[in-house]
Formats: C-alpha cells, sequence, structure tokens
C-alpha cells in the first residue's frame, strides 16, 4: 500500500495535514481583527463569565496583515500565524516517525521536531544524533557515521539510500560547524530531513520486515524447494 504523503502546515496553502488533527484537510484563512472585551456577560448583574482583560480597558481593530487565523474544516480548530510562522500551536509539524524505529530514535525525532519551528539548526543537529542511532540499528558501530556509511555502501547499499544518509549527515553537521548552509534561513530543508530519516527507515527496516513476512507466510514444501534450488 503506498504510504499517504504527509504535506506540511504552510502559510497560504488550501490544504495541509492539520498540526491539531493530523489530517489532510481544506484550509479557511482570515486576518484577526481584535473586538474589546467580547467575552465578558453578565447575568443579573453578577459576571457569568469574564475573560482575563476584564476591568482593564478595552480595544478594537484591526490586527497586522502580518497577523493571520487559518481554521481546519475537519476538526474545526484554529491555527495562528504571524509572518507566515505558526504560533500556536507548538505541535510537531512534520509526519510521526517510522514505528521500526528504535524507541530511542523515535524520542530524539520527536525531540527534533518539537524545536524545529524556534531553531532548525538545533534540530538539524538532533536529527543527525537520530541518524548515527539508526546506522547502529542498521548492524554498523554507530560511532562515526561517515564509516558506516561506507560499510553499507559495501554491503551493496542503494544508491538512494546513500545519497540520503549523506545529505542528512551533511545538514547536520553543519548545523553544529556551520558551514555553507544557513539552516536559521534554509527551514525548508531541515523539514526535508525528517522525510529522509524516515525514508531511510522504510527503505532499510520496514520494507525487508514486510517482505520477510509475506515470505514467512509461504507453505513449508515451497520455502523447501526454494532453499533445495539455491543449494544447487
Amino acid at each position: 500500500m503506498k504510504k499517504e504523503q504527509y504535506y506540511t502546515a504552510k502559510h497560504g496553502e488550501g490544504q495541509f495535514h492539520c498540526p491539531h488533527c493530523g489530517v489532510f484537510a481544506k484550509q479557511r484563512w482570515s486576518h484577526i481583527q481584535a473586538i474589546g472585551d467580547a467575552y465578558t456577560t453578565y447575568n443579573s448583574f453578577t459576571i457569568n463569565h469574564a475573560s482575563n482583560i476584564h476591568n482593564l480597558t478595552p480595544t478594537n481593530g484591526k490586527l497586522k496583515e502580518s497577523w493571520t487565523i487559518s481554521f481546519c474544516e475537519h476538526c474545526g480548530e484554529q491555527v495562528f500565524w504571524f509572518n507566515q510562522s505558526i504560533i500556536y500551536p507548538k505541535k510537531i509539524l512534520v509526519e510521526q516517525p517510522n514505528s521500526d524505529m528504535n524507541e530511542d530514535i523515535q524520542k530524539d525525532y520527536l525531540e527534533a521536531a518539537t524545536v524545529m519551528s524556534d531553531s532548525p539548526r538545533s534540530s538539524a543537529a538532533i536529527l543527525r544524533l537520530a541518524l548515527q542511532k539508526l546506522c547502529k540499528q542498521l548492524g554498523e558501530k554507530g560511532e562515526n557515521i561517515n564509516d558506516d556509511i561506507r560499510e553499507l555502501v559495501k554491503k551493496g547499499l542503494n544508491p538512494a539510500i546513500q545519497k540520503s544518509l549523506d545529505t542528512l549527515r551533511i545538514t547536520g553537521n553543519n548545523a553544529v560547524h556551520p558551514g555553507e548552509l544557513d539552516l536559521t534561513e534554509d527551514s525548508e530543508r531541515v523539514m526535508k530531513l525528517f522525510h529522509l530519516i524516515n525514508f531511510i527507515a522504510e527503505k532499510m527496516i520496514t520494507e525487508p520486515k514486510e517482505i520477510d513476512t509475506f515470505y514467512n507466510d509461504l507453505p513449508e514444501s515451497s520455502k523447501e524447494a526454494i532453499i533445495k534450488r539455491d543449494s544447487k
């Protein structure tokens, strides 16, 4: 079954995966307007409900155009944006980690996702650590990513996987030791790293695991015939 593509929430887009409910849904957009103390209500001269600005001087008017809001048509929740960046909710804005990765790798992935909007550099550095652990899960030493990739290549690593590993490795290195990539200005590049680490896990762990499951479900007589064929 083909994996559903994940569409990150982006300012001004008509559809994306909602940061609240996680569903790919249509989004409605609007600018924001301040309306006094509209949430204070009275019942027989007694305050029935009051907002936290009760008794303070109210104000009305449109906020600057840099403040916008999107509404998810699936769950009805709102996302608040400032200068085209999400300020609420502070939630993970990338696809969930591949469940076949070790638990500590998934924790690193989620930590990187949590700090992504505030510090793309920190996010990339954490993902590099996750990659180092992933190499260890793949049977390598997990001490030096470059050496691990070299060993995987010797074992016949798919060139697409090798490129993905090196992309993650180099970008993560630049996050710690700044090079030509300015990750503070290129958060889109870091967002793609989450997809890359899931792509590596999908190809190196999940797909072989699924193939083994299908193979193990074959009748024993069929598997014995295959072993006999290959032993000739």
